[in-house]
């Protein structure tokens, strides 16, 4: 067996061992800044009336300046009916630990919305959902990333 057929096989491996995963896509922000005027959009198919969890991702590094990160949330649905809401995704403790996998400085928190935990959306089609972050500082630092995550519903811990 080849080298690179061993590390095609590796790749495969670790991308199919997340089997709760639907759809998961983040986007990286040049220079570690998110402006305001940024709008991350995701689009993907959803089959209607099977449970599902919703998360958003962020991946920061130990330098952010705050305790939390205000996110507006848009989701456009097959109808193009559109829902918004304002998310405070708590970062740390009080004592300044942070929540979430953190590695050297930086840290991946996936971010449940309680409000889609073990949801069914209605209809079969495409979901747009677009994030904005609504946060004083402008641009955000140490920002290195955000994304939407979709799981086959499982209790959220």
């Amino acid at each position: 067996m080849s080298l690179n057929t061993v590390l095609i096989l590796l790749i495969l491996c670790f991308v199919s061992c997340d089997e709760h995963r639907v759809y998961e896509k983040n986007i990286d922000f040049k220079s570690q800044q998110w402006s305001s005027m940024d709008t991350l959009s995701f689009t993907t198919h959803i089959e209607g009336e099977t449970p599902l969890n919703l998360y958003v991702n962020v991946r920061h590094r130990f330098n952010y300046n705050w305790r939390n990160l205000w996110i507006n949330l848009g989701i456009i649905f097959p109808n193009d009916s559109l829902y918004e809401t304002a998310i405070n995704i708590q970062l740390s403790q009080p004592d300044g630990q942070w929540f979430g996998d953190c590695t050297g400085d930086v840290c991946l928190l996936k971010h449940p919305l309680s409000n889609y935990s073990n949801y069914a959306f209605a209809d079969t089609g495409f979901y747009t959902f677009h994030l904005t972050h609504e946060m004083r500082e402008d641009p955000l630092l140490e920002i290195m990333s955000a994304g939407v995550r979709i799981e086959n519903y499982t209790a959220i811990e």
